[in-house]
């Protein structure tokens, strides 16, 4: 049964401590150790493991950052053995998650070298990674005790990433509810009240009005956040809604009838926002408004681009039109190639060939844009059904389309030479 009395939950803010090996075995991918206590939190409850390093406490290497990148002096030690002579044992060792045991309280750390089974040694968090969990998980529990509170809805599923915390509800929001949430959330933050990680007795926990996505058993740990939030909860947390700094909804899906935010708290946020202010600083300066204006210039250049698309459109049209009436008569088929044409300026060529009855059978290709190296084709005629052609075309052409019996359309992945050469054939 969980006591709740491991290092990371009695004293969270712990960077460093000492404790001993109690056991090292062989891994897939390197080495799983385990100590009599420690600091590292490991993945559950939607947040991620911690990372860091173990070293023997009597090791230079112990005071190396806890950055998640290997100590270059150390690995060029372990490289340096020369014939004969066995290398060095590891002194240090990088811990890149830490999981679970096979029993409750049980911590493995999944590292990249060995450490000897009783040695004494030091371990140091990654401190930025766990900082910002907790203001993640905290930032987390304020968003969903005021999802609850205002629309009854339940945090259904729950996952910390790197690049947004993914929070599910059983129910809908508008992006109108979940601005006013997050202005809420902020406004807890700023109040800066009390988190308690609380371990009520059963009689205690039976008068508690307090969230939980499922059943536990045994001991049941609460952490309290006062005026905003109750929640059944394994994870780490900051001491006050203040350190969290900032939460930040980026994003809102709804798909039946649920709910699913994407959020950042605390120092991601924060550099998310300076990101979003440096890009936005960006724009302004190549339009050459203030930042205020920006919204208001994009409007006025998407009208005009569109304005001008409206103005070529009609002028292609024209320059088609232009040239199909100088165009001589023919009884065998037309081919036409356009170096820059969209399908409805290729449709439209057909249409006037076969308006003006300039010939039988008209096909017009051009390169598709953006691709590499496919033709798109458009294909008319008065008489013939040319879907039989379309489909022999594609198998020759490794194309896709097809059409109506008087007008096929599609793209092919061929050269022009391969393209005019088969429809001299089969439209002969």
């Amino acid at each position: 049964m969980e006591t709740f009395d491991e290092l990371y939950y009695t004293d969270p803010y712990a960077r460093e401590f000492d404790a001993h090996v109690t056991s090292c075995t062989p891994t897939d991918d390197g080495f799983a150790i385990e100590l009599d206590r420690t600091a590292f939190y490991p993945t559950g409850g939607g947040q991620p493991g911690d990372r860091g390093t173990i070293a023997l406490a009597d090791a230079a290497a112990a005071q190396a950052p806890a950055t998640g990148e290997k100590d270059e002096a150390t690995a060029a030690d372990a490289e340096s053995g020369s014939d004969g002579e066995a290398e060095p044992e590891p002194t240090l060792a990088h811990v890149r998650e830490a999981v679970p045991g096979a029993e409750p309280g049980q911590v493995v750390h999944l590292t990249d070298a060995p450490l000897p089974v009783g040695a004494a040694v030091h371990g140091k968090l990654d401190w930025t990674w766990r900082r910002d969990n907790m203001e993640a998980h905290t930032g987390e529990h304020i968003v969903s005790g005021i999802v609850h509170r205002l629309y009854g809805y339940n945090n259904i599923g729950f996952h910390m990433g790197e690049k947004c915390i993914e929070v599910d509800f059983d129910g809908t929001l508008t992006p109108e509810q979940a601005l006013d949430v997050e202005r809420r959330a902020n406004a807890a933050v700023r109040d800066n009240v009390k988190v308690k990680a609380l371990l009520p007795s059963p009689a205690e926990l039976e008068a508690m009005d307090y969230r939980s996505k499922k059943d536990h058993e045994g001991q049941i740990r609460v952490v309290v956040i006062d005026g905003v939030d109750s929640c059944a909860c394994c994870g780490t947390h900051v001491s006050t809604s203040g350190q969290v700094g900032l939460i930040k909804i980026l994003r809102i899906g709804t798909k039946k009838k649920k709910t699913r935010l994407e959020l950042l708290c605390g120092r991601r946020a924060l550099e998310l926002c300076e990101e979003r202010m440096d890009q936005l600083r960006d724009v302004s300066n190549f339009l050459s408004v203030a930042d205020e204006e920006v919204p208001e210039a994009v409007r006025r250049l998407s009208g005009e681009k569109d304005e001008l698309k409206h103005q070529l459109k009609a002028a292609n049209r024209k320059a088609i039109e232009q040239e199909v009436a100088t165009m001589p008569k023919q009884d065998g088929a037309l081919v036409s190639y356009r170096d820059a044409a969209d399908m409805d300026e290729l449709r439209y060529l057909c249409e006037c060939v076969m308006e003006k009855n300039v010939a039988p059978v008209v096909a017009a290709l051009s390169p598709m844009e953006g691709s590499d190296g496919r033709i798109n084709f458009a294909i008319s005629s008065a008489e013939l059904d040319l879907r039989p052609v379309c489909k022999e075309l594609n198998k020759r052409l490794d194309g896709r389309g097809g059409g109506k019996p008087n007008m096929v359309q599609g793209s092919w992945a061929t050269t022009r030479g391969q393209a005019e050469a088969a429809l001299k054939e089969l439209l002969a």
